[in-house]
């Protein structure tokens, strides 16, 4: 009798459950979420560098036991979900700035990663070690719940914060300081060179290293000498490279223009590697200019004139071999338009004499020919100046006959001799 009443009451609950399975629900054991953080890619880093530290946080949260029975309700949260969660970059021990605010990822299930990616700054004095970051996981999970007869849950959540150590390296790397930089014989529109102090302040030896020089930009300083080989370069060692560079002839000598330098080299690894680059400023002379201070020049139609033209180096270097030269036009000509001027010191004049001829039907006027001066710079590279503009006063030509310049002189010379003559007999008679 017993036995088919447990039969029957099987068969009742069995049935319950077919037609009413929410009265059976599930419950779940767990300790919560459980989170790990780990660098995605390399944690190695040199001085003096921008980069880039992407975090992989991982929710390995597990269910340790689900149980089912009638009168559970199954809730809507699994205890084992992170929710809420942010993740923040601490710098901890490490030399590093860390330029990201805090990273908000949401929901985290178990077994899912997601990635933050933080922007760090590692300074230049940062010495080689291996550090220790902090990431800071805030969070919320289902820590418990109540239930309310059949149909109602009341559930209790916890905040988490929890600070998990991440390991970064950096490594021995060459750091470039740069001072003293000079420039010699370097002129707007010319060639000079850049002499400088390099030292390695960084922690590695390099080898093979070798020093290159580029543009900072769109300024008018080009490296003539882009690159130097060094060798060997070691920690606390200076190098005083000294380059060639040329600067545009439109540069503006009251500036100082940037160039960019930099190194490539073999590290403590042996691979190749380049150090940051450094800017520097080089400052430079104006060009070497040119004007005509002396006054216009004469020339008669119909005949072959000397002109006369004064240069002076209105320029902040000498002019080496300096050579004058005009350009002649109609209706002008000329047999030697080339005339040596020497060297010339900044405010230092020189005299140039041109033979030209003027055509006999040349309208009378004040004409402007073009001249230039061909010289040398300290370097010995040659160069022709801007345009000087020489004024040349062209007159007509003394038609009066020959002959009647003759007589001229004679009459004068006959009526010195007359009135002479007058004078000395005009004294004998006064005598007594």
């Amino acid at each position: 009798m017993k036995s088919r009443y447990l039969f029957v009451t099987a068969g009742l609950l069995m049935l319950a459950l077919v037609v009413s399975p929410g009265l059976a629900g599930e419950k779940f054991f767990t300790e919560g979420p459980v989170i790990s953080v780990s660098v995605s890619g390399s944690n190695q880093f040199s001085p003096d560098e921008d980069a880039q530290l992407p975090l992989l946080i991982e929710n390995r949260g597990l269910i340790d036991m689900k149980l089912v029975q009638l009168g559970y309700l199954t809730p809507d949260y699994l205890p084992n979900t992170a929710r809420s969660v942010k993740v923040s970059l601490l710098p901890g021990n490490a030399p590093v700035t860390v330029k990201s605010d805090t990273q908000v990822l949401g929901i985290l299930p178990s077994g899912i990663v997601e990635k933050a990616t933080f922007d760090i700054h590692v300074p230049a004095d940062a010495a080689s070690a291996t550090y220790t970051l902090t990431a800071r996981v805030e969070y919320e999970y289902m820590q418990s719940y109540d239930q309310s007869g059949q149909d109602a849950i009341t559930y209790h959540f916890k905040t988490v914060t929890e600070e998990i150590p991440v390991t970064v390296v950096v490594t021995p790397s060459v750091i470039l300081a740069i001072t003293d930089v000079q420039s010699s014989d370097l002129n707007a529109g010319g060639e000079g060179y850049v002499t400088m102090s390099v030292k390695n302040t960084g922690s590695d030896d390099a080898a093979h290293f070798a020093l290159y020089i580029e543009p900072g930009g769109k300024g008018p300083l080009t490296p003539v000498e882009g690159n130097i080989y060094i060798g060997n370069f070691a920690a606390g060692e200076t190098i005083t490279p000294r380059v060639k560079v040329s600067v545009s002839k439109d540069a503006d000598e009251t500036q100082h223009y940037p160039l960019t330098v930099f190194g490539l080299y073999k590290d403590y690894e042996g691979q190749d590697a380049m150090t940051s680059p450094v800017l520097i400023g080089v400052d430079f002379l104006g060009k070497i200019t040119f004007a005509a201070v002396s006054e216009p020049a004469v020339a008669t139609v119909g005949k072959e004139n000397l002109i006369h033209v004064t240069y002076r180096n209105t320029g902040a270097a000498t002019a080496y071999q300096a050579q004058g030269r005009i350009s002649v036009v109609d209706p002008f000509s000329s047999s030697d338009s080339n005339v040596y001027l020497g060297d010339l010191k900044p405010g230092e004049s020189a005299e140039a004499v041109y033979r030209v001829e003027v055509n006999k039907d040349a309208t009378i006027k004040t004409y402007s020919l073009d001249s230039e001066i061909r010289y040398n710079d300290a370097l010995n590279n040659n160069y022709v100046s801007d345009t000087v503009k020489v004024i040349v006063d062209v007159q007509p030509a003394d038609n009066t006959p020959t002959y009647l310049v003759a007589l001229v002189g004679l009459l004068v010379v006959a009526g010195g001799g007359f009135w002479l003559y007058r004078r000395k007999q005009q004294n004998g008679r006064q005598g007594p």
